[in-house]
């Protein structure tokens, strides 16, 4: 499912892999889908009027990100209001999870011409002095993130004599995206490929999913081409809700085995994850991770190349397509809800719309099938290269019939009838 959820002030690119529980393997119909930090970059801000409190913030988010770039936990910690007992505590165990983390370039970004009004219910918090300008932080995952991660930091500040700290990240309703370092002690498996991030209570299953990325990314490279890094972070909460608070937004997960995220920052995506819902994911036999893990590896490689004005059919469909290739799973057993449909005479009369992929549909399951089909029937006939260049086209901008005309030498009008004719067959 290919949406864009928001997320406190930015927006989460989120194409989910939805695993529906009936059908293959070992109970899932896959429908779908410690290293020194290095020196942290300068802190920058705007300065619009003078206010004196911005070359104090400043110095103090300076000394925030030094400290984790020289793993100074107690100049961290000396950063943190005093008096704000509860999230001290909770400074202090995010500093000792980041440890296991090889994340670099920690910095942060202030922009004082944005702040929180005035909040009374912050006031008998925080007393009159505190202030809740913006604040953005950018961090990279060595080794795999080209492009910081920008996330924002709902902060408030207060000043305690001639000192500014920081006192809470939660006394607005959009408040700071908690990181998985932020739910516990963090553990790192890193694979030939993959880099895996979770808690010490996942165990072996780390490694378990490092080795299938790994399998996962040259299946994809063999399909999409090398021009993407071949590099892939996973997340790995403990719990659903964990997972939520990860993802973000409203969305139901509860029927997910995984879910690719990728923040944007302006027109480009940069910190793809997958991250993965244990539970769900551990139901799957190893024909099932091995789908869903190649579908959300697509999801990564294709991101750059994949507009807003791409249809989701076609995000989802060409996933799953990389999914299920050489995977020996015939379209009878892998589109079993469509198949039924189609057999009571219920064929689609067009390609699925975006808003069809929605969490909510109760007919989701044969809306994923369509479009996997989809996907199928341009690869038959034509080849994969040339659906890999229909998709690249229509991620350049072209429309779908004015790529389907130009690239395959057909129109979507045809190609409706045809894939409808395909699905009556295929499905019979």
């Amino acid at each position: 499912m290919t949406r864009l959820a928001v997320r406190s002030t930015r927006l989460l690119a989120v194409l989910v892999a939805l695993e529906l529980l009936a059908g293959i393997g070992s109970g899932l119909a896959l429908q779908s889908s410690p290293k020194a930090p290095a020196a942290a970059a300068p802190l920058r801000a705007s300065v619009p009027h003078l206010d004196p409190r911005v070359p104090l913030v400043t110095a103090l988010l300076g000394a925030r990100a030094d400290a984790i770039a020289r793993r100074d936990r107690a100049g961290w910690l000396a950063t943190v209001d005093p008096t704000a007992t509860s999230f001290r505590a909770r400074q202090a165990r995010l500093f000792d999870a980041l440890q296991s983390v090889p994340v670099e370039g920690w910095a942060y970004e202030l922009d004082p011409e944005h702040t929180q009004p005035a909040n009374p219910a912050v006031d008998s918090r925080r007393g009159d002095g505190w202030w809740a300008p913006r604040v953005t932080l950018r961090y990279r995952l060595a080794g795999y993130d080209a492009l910081p991660t920008a996330e924002p930091q709902h902060l408030t500040f207060v000043s305690r004599g001639d000192r500014w700290y920081v006192a809470a990240d939660d006394d607005f309703a959009d408040r700071t995206a908690r990181g998985l370092w932020d739910e516990g002690p963090v553990r790192v498996v890193r694979g030939r490929s993959s880099l895996v991030l979770g808690h010490p209570s996942s165990g072996a299953l780390l490694r378990t999913i490092a080795t299938a990325v790994d399998a996962a990314v040259p299946r994809v490279s063999a399909v999409w081409g090398r021009q993407w890094s071949q590099k892939v972070v996973v997340l790995v909460p403990s719990t659903q809700r964990e997972l939520q608070r990860l993802v973000g937004g409203s969305g139901d997960y509860s029927r997910i085995a995984a879910v690719a995220t990728a923040e944007l920052t302006g027109s480009n995506p940069v910190g793809d994850r997958i991250l993965v819902n244990p539970p769900n994911f551990r139901q799957l036999g190893a024909l099932g991770r091995r789908v869903v893990l190649t579908h959300e590896v697509t999801h990564v490689a294709t991101r750059s190349a994949t507009a807003a004005g791409t249809p989701t059919w076609l995000v989802e469909g060409f996933a799953d397509y990389v999914g299920y290739l050489d995977a020996d799973v015939s379209s009878r057993v892998a589109a079993q809800e469509l198949r039924a449909q189609v057999r009571r005479g219920r064929l689609p009369a067009a390609l699925p719309a975006d808003g069809d992929f929605d969490g909510g549909n109760p007919r989701l399951a044969q809306v994923y099938e369509q479009a996997w089909l989809a996907a199928v029937l341009l690869a038959r006939r034509h080849g994969a290269p040339k659906l890999v260049a229909f998709y690249r086209a229509v991620g350049s901008g072209l429309s779908v019939d004015g790529a389907l005309r130009s690239v395959l030498g057909t129109d979507l009008a045809t190609f409706t009838s045809d894939w409808r004719r395909d699905l009556r067959t295929r499905l019979a």
